[in-house]
């Protein structure tokens, strides 16, 4: 479903920044990382989202208490309860906002990654125009460390919303930020692009 208004775009924008530093990325690591079949074909979505990612076996849907309007899922499956993001050593969060620009958007998500406390050793590997899913959109990934781990991390963001600006000159855009641990029973960077490539968009301007 799609907001158009730039208030309620900037809150689902507040709510994914607000979600990733809340999760203090630290990913400590649990004891194995369990899946099967039962978690193959889930999808991630929501009320408040344009798109749709399809995710790997082996994660599991999470509600964030503290942002319960973002979409999120973690891995392994043994990470359960009140620390399952902080238990995570792969998660997955979709969102739709509102930005000037596609760089924008994508720029905002990564500078609350990497301004969450204990954030180390940032540093960009890829950033420009890519396909998200089947549509034409921007791609930024990098590297970062916090004290239980080296994560990879990518942000994808794809426009999904009315062509023409609002009021404030704000575009609609969808955004999955992912990010993989490097801690031995990690899913597999491949998942990266594999959940990015998924996305399919469901409102907002029509497929190419």
């Amino acid at each position: 479903m799609s907001l158009s208004t730039s208030t309620r775009g900037r809150r689902r924008l507040a709510g994914l920044i607000a979600g990733t530093a809340a999760a203090g990325l630290v990913l400590a690591g649990c004891s194995s990382s369990s899946g099967g079949d039962e978690n193959k074909g889930l999808l991630l979505s929501g009320p408040n989202t344009n798109i749709v990612v399809s995710i790997p076996a082996g994660w599991h849907q999470v509600i964030n208490s503290a942002n319960p309007i973002i979409p999120e899922m973690v891995a392994p499956t043994t990470c359960m309860g009140a620390e399952e993001v902080a238990c995570s050593l792969g998660l997955a969060r979709i969102a739709t906002i509102t930005a000037k620009n596609i760089e924008e958007a994508t720029n905002a998500v990564q500078a609350a990654v990497i301004g969450a406390p204990n954030v180390t050793d940032v540093a960009d590997v890829s950033k420009g125009p890519g396909k998200v899913g089947k549509r034409d959109g921007f791609r930024h990934r990098f590297t970062f460390r916090n004290p239980g781990a080296a994560l990879t991390s990518e942000i994808a963001a794809v426009p999904s919303g009315p062509t023409t600006p609002d009021a404030q000159g704000n575009l609609e855009y969808s955004v999955v930020l992912v990010w993989i641990s490097d801690k031995k029973d990690a899913p597999k960077i491949d998942d990266i692009n594999a959940i990015i490539d998924s996305t399919l968009v469901h409102g907002g301007v029509a497929a190419p």
